[in-house]
């Protein structure tokens, strides 16, 4: 099998180059945006589908912004060395995807095992950083509250039955989150995630817990297609 890398080293994950077939009628999330959204506009090249972010952090909005009217200008912005992990090409290939800034829907929340709309978001240590977390301990003491939603609520309430491709670098909460998508029988076709807990993060590390939920993964039919260090690409086998 073939593999392409959709992103910015940084930001980006490995999927079969054909992504299986998928199209403009895939249902593809993409959760977790900071300044690094390459991934999710190379995907919404590739398929012609709308690509739904989520991410309740305020840079992250306003970089969405910023990519918006790159795409909608075909124009880049002044570099700035937090944009994709500080990658040169970041613009390049932000412009050069095919993308369309209509395919971006973003969506001003975070994914958790549950709906509250007043939930604490704890700061990165470093403002400079973009990444805050909804785990105590993960970042500073500081924090801002934020609205999340369960993976159940938020396709209900975008009126989707089923997910093509997820995309979660969510800090720290991850193993939780995929934790609650096996018991509740959500299944996306292709899986990325950023095992923040494990590997990643300021302050706290839970491994043997990043690689229990990896286990569930694989006993519920999904088999790694590609690791680098703390992000795995995941393909479900029916």
């Amino acid at each position: 099998m073939s593999l392409k890398r959709f992103g910015t080293d940084y930001g980006g994950y490995y999927y079969p180059a054909d992504l299986g077939g998928l199209d403009k009628s895939s249902i593809i999330y993409c959760v977790g945006a900071g300044e690094d959204i390459s991934h999710d506009i190379e995907l919404a090249g590739k398929t012609g589908a709308p690509i739904h972010i989520f991410d309740p952090t305020e840079r992250s909005l306003e970089h969405v912004h910023l990519v918006n009217t790159a795409l909608n200008t075909n124009q880049a912005p002044p570099s700035n060395p937090r944009y994709g992990g500080g990658d040169s090409t970041y613009w390049s290939r932000i412009l050069g995807a095919g993308a369309q800034s209509s395919q971006i829907q973003f969506h001003p929340y975070g994914l958790y095992t549950c709906d509250n709309p007043d939930m604490r978001f704890y700061k990165p240590t470093n403002p400079e950083y973009v990444s805050h977390s909804l785990v105590p301990g993960m970042k500073s003491q500081d924090y801002v509250s934020v609205a999340v939603k369960s993976l159940n609520t938020i396709m209900a309430e975008l009126g989707h039955t089923r997910i093509d491709l997820l995309k979660i670098d969510i800090e720290g909460c991850e193993c939780d989150v995929l934790e609650k998508m096996v018991m509740d029988g959500i299944f996306p076709r292709f899986l990325a995630v950023d095992f923040d807990l494990g590997w990643t993060g300021e302050k706290i590390r839970d491994r043997q817990r990043c690689l229990d939920i990896i286990e569930l993964l694989q006993q519920n039919g999904y088999r790694i297609l590609h690791r680098k260090e703390s992000d795995i690409s995941f393909e479900r086998i029916q």
